[in-house]
């Protein structure tokens, strides 16, 4: 099978991506903010009524002739600075940024979960039509999905996905003539010595019949040369996590333009996805890339959380923005 996904995890200014969601733990987190939320509602409610009684019982005072003390003016005008106090405590509750993510990420799963639910009511209506894990693509670019056999066993290499049952494909990637002509229509992008990359590869695989099977997969590369000029122009591409001993294709590719997408530099201004855009964006802790799905967005954009292709429903993952590509694969 192909090494892409079981290469150590890279340091760097990236570190190790965060493990996937858990939906409980992640409603237990949100209901605890709102249980502190109600307390806090519940606290401004009493201290209106103490301000509501303070003014009925200084006003009888005054009506009656009777001098109010500067004390009673004080305790008074205490209670309408913890009335604005407890506010602004509320207010910065609900408008915490992590608070807001949370709530948003939970939306995005109960929306996914229901539209998978109604997808398979769809297919058993129509005869329980079954679907294969993966369907490659025609066109420019293969699907960069991983074969069967590579999920299994890339399941006990990562720790968060070490008691997952075999994927289920809930999209249907088929390419459409629409992709297609979108792919072509792509304005060529001309690369220079030093540009990362995510690249398209063809890898020959060896199986345990001892069979062979040639598989496409996208993997992170940077430029090492540029060949040639104009149409015949292609590049050099180095795997940079490559190790003799990986067993895991050569080092250097050839490569053209049509078979490479950018990788933004640190610090570029990108745009926000929206949720529900098809991207191809890199696995966490390996240097392979696969198509997903845009659920959320974190940190002010910084990074996306994602439904990748071979995930089970509902399993989501963090990558930084700029390893997540406008491309469908």
């Amino acid at each position: 099978m192909s090494a892409a996904r079981n290469r150590a995890p890279r340091n760097g200014s990236r570190g190790a991506a965060p493990d996937a969601l858990n939906p409980n733990e992640l409603w237990q987190e949100v209901f605890g903010i709102l249980k502190d939320i109600d307390k806090g509602e519940i606290k401004a409610a009493a201290n209106r009524n103490s301000i509501i009684e303070g003014e009925e019982r200084l006003a009888a005072k005054k009506d009656a002739g009777k001098t109010i003390s500067v004390a009673e003016t004080d305790a008074h005008s205490a209670l309408f600075r913890e009335g604005v106090r407890l506010s602004e405590q509320q207010i910065a509750k609900l408008q915490d940024i992590s608070f807001i993510t949370k709530l948003e990420l939970l939306r995005d799963i109960r929306m996914s979960n229901e539209l998978e639910a109604a997808a398979e009511a769809s297919s058993a209506a129509r005869g329980n039509m079954s679907r294969g894990p993966f369907i490659e693509c025609d066109g420019p670019s293969d699907s960069p999905g991983p074969s069967s056999t590579d999920v299994r066993q890339s399941r006990k290499l990562v720790t968060s996905r070490n008691n997952s049952q075999p994927p289920k494909v809930t999209d249907d990637v088929k390419t459409t003539a629409s992709e297609y002509n979108e792919r072509l229509s792509r304005t060529k992008i001309v690369y220079t010595v030093g540009d990362k990359v995510a690249f398209r590869r063809k890898q020959q695989i060896k199986h345990s019949d001892g069979k062979f099977t040639e598989e496409i997969e996208w993997i992170q590369g940077k430029v090492n040369k540029v060949i040639g000029e104009g149409k015949s122009r292609r590049y050099e591409v180095r795997d940079p996590y490559y190790t003799p001993e990986s067993n895991d294709g050569p080092e250097f590719y050839k490569s053209s333009a049509s078979q490479m997408v950018p990788i933004p530099v640190e610090g570029s201004n990108l745009e926000v996805y929206e949720v529900g855009k098809r991207v191809l964006a890199l696995y966490p802790d390996t240097s392979q890339f696969y198509r997903a799905e845009v659920k959320g967005t974190l940190n002010g954009g910084t990074h996306v959380q994602l439904l990748f292709e071979d995930e089970l429903e509902g399993i989501l993952r963090t990558v930084e923005r700029r390893f997540t590509l406008d491309h469908k694969g």
